[in-house]
């Protein structure tokens, strides 16, 4: 069943959820309507036997929010739109709805390197609904939002949709949270050929950077951990998981009761982390530089982290 005013033709956005939670996710799903997204819904718009309205709602995704808890992780309908939408490449964003709960078995190993964003409560929902709608983007939006005044929003065009990095990034910060895992977060646009960034980091040890000519995890990228070996050293490789390159001691550089400021600088052939109050942590200079057009960050070893980026665009 296609929403009043939305554009056949585009994909929606699906959420998946146990109903133990469904209260707030209609509060979600009013909200993502409200900003001028196309959302699927089984109260709205199941239609047909269990499994194949749950089939045609994966087949119909532009991204599917796995609502993940302990009752989604028992449920077996929900197991199996979350493992039909990961077999047909349908990008899955998770939204955490259970605060104390940590997902494991099949669900863990579908959600292991993916950001999440917590709406277990309307303070937690109000506070990261931007980042969602940040790592959304265009994905199963029929209109940019919905005025109050009742006025037809502008439709997304082709413009919207395409990249350009000579636009100005957000001021504001964006906000993220990494779990202890092994792949890395790609969730910016390219970035410009020489770039100052600045972030905010909160972690008890092993923050990792990725600066990849490509948005994914390849061999040959570089890559910087901060407070590596419990909080002691701070390093940088040219391939990933290879061998040190540059190696600093750096004895708590990291503190996992606040949030401290960093700076990541690249001209084109020097990478320097910088962190206030301290200096410079790492610089290296290649002398056969590579590409550094997309920035990832993830934290590992059992550490998680809470960051804030600046000066980035989503993708």
């Amino acid at each position: 069943m296609a929403d009043a005013g939305s554009n056949e033709d585009v994909k929606h956005v699906m959420i998946s959820y146990n109903w133990e939670c469904q209260e707030q996710m209609i509060k979600v799903k009013n909200k993502l309507k409200q900003a001028g997204y196309k959302v699927w819904m089984d109260i709205d718009s199941l239609e047909g036997s269990l499994l194949e309205g749950m089939g045609k709602a994966v087949e119909g995704s532009a991204v599917v929010l796995v609502c993940f808890s302990k009752a989604y992780q028992a449920s077996t309908n929900c197991r199996t739109e979350a493992e039909y939408a990961y077999n047909l490449k349908v990008p899955i964003i998770p939204l955490k709805v259970e605060s104390d709960f940590k997902a494991t078995g099949w669900l863990g190993a579908l959600l292991a390197s993916k950001l999440y964003y917590r709406m277990d409560t309307d303070d937690q929902m109000e506070q990261n609904f931007p980042a969602l709608l940040r790592a959304l983007g265009t994905k199963g939006r029929v209109q940019s939002s919905t005025s109050s005044n009742g006025t037809k929003s502008q439709e997304v065009t082709a413009k919207e949709t395409s990249s350009n990095v000579t636009e100005k990034a957000p001021a504001n910060g964006q906000k993220f949270h990494t779990s202890n895992q092994k792949g890395y977060n790609w969730c910016f646009d390219r970035l410009p050929k020489t770039f100052k960034i600045r972030f905010k980091m909160k972690a008890k040890h092993d923050l990792h950077i990725g600066l990849s000519p490509e948005n994914r995890d390849i061999t040959d990228m570089y890559e910087i951990c901060i407070g590596g070996e419990k909080n002691k050293i701070t390093f940088l490789r040219r391939q990933l998981k290879a061998a040190r390159i540059v190696s600093k001691e750096t004895p708590n550089i990291l503190d996992p009761s606040k949030f401290l400021n960093f700076t990541l600088e690249w001209d084109g052939r020097t990478v320097r982390v910088s962190k206030e109050g301290f200096g410079a942590v790492i610089e290296y200079t290649d002398p056969s530089p590579m590409n550094a057009a997309y920035l990832g960050f993830t934290t590992g070893w059992g550490s998680e982290g809470d960051w804030e980026f600046f000066d980035l665009k989503p993708r």
